[in-house]
C-alpha cells in the first residue's frame, strides 16, 4: 500500500529529461510497469523512436530524484481516406513513486505536456490508453470506445485454405521485415500509425508479435502481396489473429481464411476464431455473410485528446 509522504509541494521542480538522465527514467519505470530495461530504452533510442526530441520527457524532482513522469512519443497518424498525416503525441509512461503519488504531480506533468504540444505547432492530436478515465478527463482527453475483438464460429472453412506456411515471428529475415513494412505501409488501413523506416517496424510492430509468440504467414502471387499474423498460437484459450494486411478483398478473405485453417488445425475443428482488428475492405454485414455470425466486444480504455485539428476532422 502507497505510503503518504508529507513534503512541501513547493519543493517539487518540473522540467524535461535531459539525455544523461534517461537512465533514471529507466529505472523509475520499471518496477511500476514490470516491463524491462530493453524496452524502456527503446523510447530514447534513435533506431526505435526516430523522432524523439529532448524535451518530450516530462518529470518532477523532489531533492534531484527524479520521483513522477510523462512520456510523450511522436507517432504520425496516417488517414487512408485523404492520404493526409497527423502528427499524434501519444502519452506512455505516466508514472509516479509510489510514495509521491495522490500530490498532482502527473496531472502537472500532463498539463506540461499539453502545453508543449500546443505551442510547438505541430501535434494534431494526442491519445494515451488507460483504465483510470478521470485521471485524464479533467485535462480534456474524451474516452473513445472501439472493437477490441471480433468472435466467429466460422462453419464453413474451405480445405484449399490450408496450403499457408507459417513461420515464428522470431524467425523473419530483414529482408522480409523489408517486404512486411512495404505491405503494411502500402494497405494501409482508415487510419494507422506509420512505422517506416524498417528499424522502427521491427522495433515496434515485431516485437509485439515476438511477445505473443506470434506465427507470421506471408502471401506472394504474381503483383498480390499480404500477411496474416496468428499470436499465442500454442494457447487454446488466448490464440488469436493479431493483425492483417491485404491490397483487395479477395485477398483479406484468403488470408483470414488461412488463418482460420491453422488455427482450427492447431485446436480444433469447433474452435472460435477471434480477430483483433476490423476487416480491411468488409464491413460487419459483410463479414457476417461471408464467414457467419459473430460477437464484437468494445474496450474503453483508449483516449484522445484534439490538440489544434478542426472539430470536423
Amino acid at each position: 500500500m502507497d505510503s503518504v509522504l508529507n513534503f512541501d509541494i513547493s519543493s517539487i521542480v518540473y522540467r524535461y529529461v535531459e539525455k544523461h538522465e534517461q537512465q533514471q527514467v529507466i529505472d523509475l519505470v520499471y518496477p511500476i510497469f514490470k516491463t524491462n530495461h530493453d524496452v524502456e530504452k527503446r523510447y530514447f533510442s534513435l533506431d526505435a523512436s526516430p523522432y524523439y526530441q529532448e524535451g518530450d520527457t516530462l518529470g518532477a524532482w523532489h531533492n534531484d530524484k527524479l520521483v513522477s513522469i510523462v512520456h510523450i512519443r511522436r507517432l504520425t497518424l496516417r488517414s487512408n481516406e485523404n492520404n493526409e498525416k497527423y502528427l499524434c503525441g501519444g502519452l506512455g509512461n505516466v508514472a509516479t513513486v509510489g510514495e509521491y503519488r495522490r500530490h498532482g504531480l502527473s496531472r502537472h506533468l500532463l498539463q506540461m505536456a499539453i502545453d508543449r504540444m500546443e505551442k510547438s505547432n505541430e501535434f494534431d492530436i494526442s491519445m494515451l490508453t488507460t483504465e483510470k478515465h478521470s485521471h485524464y478527463t479533467v485535462l480534456g482527453w474524451e474516452p473513445v470506445p472501439y472493437p477490441s475483438q471480433i468472435i466467429i464460429d466460422w462453419k464453413n472453412i474451405t480445405s484449399s485454405s490450408t496450403d499457408a506456411e507459417w513461420r515464428s515471428a522470431s524467425n523473419v529475415s530483414s529482408e522480409d521485415i523489408e517486404l512486411l513494412l512495404k505491405i503494411h505501409s502500402n494497405n494501409p488501413r482508415i487510419y494507422q500509425i506509420d512505422r517506416s523506416p524498417s528499424t522502427l517496424f521491427q522495433h515496434w510492430v515485431k516485437m509485439r508479435w515476438q511477445n505473443n509468440a506470434a506465427i507470421v504467414c506471408l502471401y506472394e502471387h504474381e503483383k498480390e502481396q499480404g500477411y496474416a499474423v496468428i499470436g499465442k498460437p500454442d494457447s487454446e484459450n488466448d490464440i488469436c489473429v493479431l493483425e492483417w494486411r491485404a491490397p483487395n478483398v479477395n485477398l483479406e478473405k484468403k488470408l483470414l481464411s488461412q488463418a482460420a485453417a491453422e488455427i482450427r488445425q492447431r485446436h480444433g475443428s469447433t474452435k472460435p476464431i477471434r480477430l483483433l482488428a476490423l476487416p480491411q475492405y468488409m464491413t460487419i454485414d459483410e463479414l457476417t455473410e461471408w464467414a457467419g455470425p459473430l460477437q464484437i466486444r468494445t474496450k474503453q480504455n483508449l483516449m484522445m485528446r484534439n490538440i489544434r485539428l478542426p472539430k470536423e476532422v
